[in-house]
């Protein structure tokens, strides 16, 4: 199956299922032979808990940058909002 197969299929699922989906991937690649074991920080994603809500980001001195709200359309995508 090619990604573009596979991607309508995977957009199709709800946020439960695609999180599962993304384990069993993460779980599938560290089983691969590329994967090698001292990559810290890959193996820190491929074990990260997905689960939980993420600590905040920081942005830094400036703070959150100004930003135009964007609204999903179905059939569309992400569309910036007026």
């Amino acid at each position: 199956m090619t990604y573009t197969e596979l991607l309508p299929n995977l957009q199709k699922l709800n946020p439960s299922d695609k999180l599962r989906v993304i384990q069993f991937l993460a779980t599938e690649l560290s089983k691969t032979e590329n994967f090698v074991d001292n990559d810290m920080e890959s193996k820190s994603w491929l074990e990260a808990d997905l689960v939980d809500d993420l600590p905040e980001y920081n942005w830094g001195e400036g703070g959150i940058p100004s930003m135009k709200p964007v609204e999903y359309v179905s059939g569309v995508g992400l569309v910036v909002a007026g």
